[in-house]
């Protein structure tokens, strides 16, 4: 253990320093939200051009900030005692929080002895806090903050993404951007119109999503069009949203997710943050596809009709429908 050798150096530093207490508690302007890895400590307050000192530091896993959790009441404390008036949220490229291996997770902490059971019934991503990317746990942090009730309203908020190798810093979010803005939607010249931060099924050979062939002797059964008036015009269907439907239909028979989806529309209902919302579909998700071939097949096909789809996809669509048809009579 490293006590020893701590207080070893320890008794070193105070045989060679003067004592003097800490100076009184100030006012300070900033608060800025950092990832914890150790690789940073000699970077992060350079490459902001701070010094030691001039800034609440909190450093916290990806730097992700939580809808609720210890950063967002550490910076309540830190605007109502010290008077904060700025946040900057940091992440960085090479975070590990971005690339988290669940399997590799799994693996250590089950060499270590501790059960699946002992993190509860929870996604392991969300665990962990894991995120799609840094430029995207930015947005989902500096969203996190922007909704929390309880942080004055007079907060500028701001995110940015650190390149931990140049030590060039990049604006992600701007102060001023509202929660609802930090969606950003999916462009159509975009390769893979997915969700963000939720992986394809490894069923991948799902066929793709096609619209129903209409029954035997349709055209028949239509009623004549009256002479001198210009033919009816077909009903117009939404193939993303006949594939959203079927995927909610999918979750609704398939045994056992009955309460869990009864439980999420309650969450998502008392979440008042989007990007959070969005979180929480992403990990119910993930749980049910690993869970089903049929849930993995029908979400296959819905990320094949976002393929195909040429109009821009807003992800929290998704949240809509899903809240739409799971109350629908």
């Amino acid at each position: 253990m490293h006590l020893e050798g701590i207080l070893e150096r320890n008794r070193a530093f105070v045989r060679d320093r003067t004592p003097a207490p800490l100076p009184p508690p100030g006012k300070m302007d900033l608060a800025v939200v950092a990832c914890y890895d150790p690789r940073l400590d000699g970077l992060l307050l350079p490459a902001l051009g701070l010094s030691p000192g001039a800034a609440f530091l909190i450093r916290t896993g990806g730097a992700l900030v939580r809808p609720s959790g210890g950063t967002l009441r550490n910076l309540g404390l830190a605007a109502f005692l010290f008077g904060i008036t700025d946040v900057l949220v940091v992440g960085h490229t090479s975070c590990r929080m971005a690339g988290f291996d669940t399997s590799a997770f799994i693996e250590a902490f089950r060499r270590r002895g501790v059960p699946r059971e002992a993190f509860g019934p929870e996604d392991l991503r969300a665990w962990a806090g894991a995120i799609p990317d840094p430029r995207r746990g930015v947005q989902m942090s500096v969203a996190s903050i922007l909704a929390a009730p309880f942080l004055p309203r007079d907060l500028t908020v701001a995110g940015l993404l650190l390149d931990d190798a140049s030590g060039t810093l990049e604006v992600v979010v701007s102060p001023g951007d509202s929660p609802a803005a930090l969606t950003a939607p999916v462009t159509p010249s975009a390769p893979a119109p997915d969700f963000p931060g939720v992986p394809a099924p490894e069923d991948s050979a799902a066929p793709a999503a096609s619209a129903p062939s209409p029954p035997p002797h349709a055209e028949a059964a239509r009623p004549a069009t009256p002479p001198g008036h210009p033919p009816a015009a077909a009903p117009r269907t939404d193939p993303v949203a006949d594939a959203v439907a079927e995927f909610v239909r999918t979750l609704e028979l398939e045994a056992g997710l009955g309460r869990e989806m009864r439980q999420l529309r309650q969450e998502l209902d008392r979440q008042p943050n989007p990007l959070a919302k969005l979180n929480l579909l992403e990990s119910f998700i993930r749980r049910a596809s690993a869970g089903s071939r049929e849930v993995a097949g029908a979400y296959q096909r819905l990320r094949q009709q976002l393929a195909a789809s040429r109009r821009r996809w807003d992800p929290q669509e998704l949240v809509k429908q899903f809240l739409a048809l799971t109350r629908r009579p």
